[in-house]
């Protein structure tokens, strides 16, 4: 068997399958989520595997944060098939120049294989990565890759997609964000371990700014949103839940996972104070409770 066939045949051994829809769903992928009468979240967890909650299709997701992602990530993402072969030939080349690594090119849909298929970053990954992207595209559409990696791109403190992350940074929702703020998470998702704007926005604001020149210089971006992006200020909040439940919540839990005798007393009324005009009326565990999970 010549070299040909050894790595044709490596490449078919280690392929693996990606899933009917780029929709996660079912019971087996998230943790119960407890919420009251109104459908107020009382509890919420990061550390499930996938975004399930905070999912927004495509055309909910503003536009300019739509162009800054393209811009900042794969600027041929509509016109290659999954792998952007001149962006990795730049990359060999300044690599090569640089005597390590300094660019990596993965495209859109190539980062989407490995938040699926995620392996240690080799040479023999890469190519993989290649190739599955490949056949990623021919199953689902652009707009369903885009959507699907911006709901599910990794950020600091385990959040996941770019609504949770506006939420932590921000506590707001995506169409409140000023140009600035909507930029910073475009580029938070190049380092998500080491760049966190709660630690400190420094160490964004020349690739920021950067990324504003060339959306403005290609017409993507008005002068408006372009002075916003450049002077407006930070307005940095962090995300808190309407009502502090934490003990009630826990009790529940343990209640439920375990006997009667195990399950700690259940918590006093005062122990849950309401916010921001919570009802105030969760109070036990009983059939008429106003407490239901999800």
């Amino acid at each position: 068997m010549g070299l040909a066939g050894i790595l044709a045949w490596g490449t078919w051994r280690d392929l693996r399958p990606f899933p009917a829809t780029l929709r996660p769903q079912g019971s087996a992928l998230h943790k119960a989520q407890f919420l009251d009468r109104n459908g107020i979240p009382l509890s919420v967890t990061y550390t499930q595997p996938w975004n399930i909650h905070d999912w927004l299709p495509l055309h909910e997701i503003p536009t300019l944060l739509r162009e800054a992602f393209l811009e900042s990530e794969d600027r041929r993402f509509y016109t290659h098939g999954g792998t952007d072969w001149i962006a990795r030939g730049h990359a060999v080349f300044q690599n090569l120049r640089a005597f390590k690594a300094v660019r990596g090119a993965s495209t859109i849909t190539e980062q989407v294989v490995r938040l699926f298929q995620p392996r240690p970053r080799t040479f023999w990954s890469r190519w993989m990565e290649g190739w599955e992207a490949g056949r990623l595209e021919k199953m689902f559409s652009k707009p369903e890759i885009l959507e699907f990696y911006l709901n599910q791109v990794p950020y600091a403190r385990q959040r996941r997609g770019v609504l949770q992350a506006a939420h932590l940074y921000f506590d707001r929702d995506l169409d409140t964000l000023n140009s600035r703020e909507t930029l910073a998470l475009a580029v938070l998702v190049r380092a998500p371990a080491r760049l966190d704007l709660q630690d400190g926005a420094r160490e964004i604001e020349k690739p920021l700014q950067r990324l504003a020149e060339h959306l403005h210089r290609k017409g993507r971006m008005s002068h408006a949103a372009y002075d916003d992006a450049r002077h407006a200020p930070w307005s940095l909040a962090e995300s808190r839940l309407p009502v502090d439940a934490g003990h009630f919540v826990r009790y529940v839990s343990s209640a439920g996972s375990g006997s009667a005798d195990d399950a700690p007393d259940p918590p006093a009324a005062e122990e849950i104070p309401p916010r921001h005009g919570a009802s105030s009326s969760v109070r036990g565990t009983s059939s008429d409770s106003p407490c239901r999970r999800r």
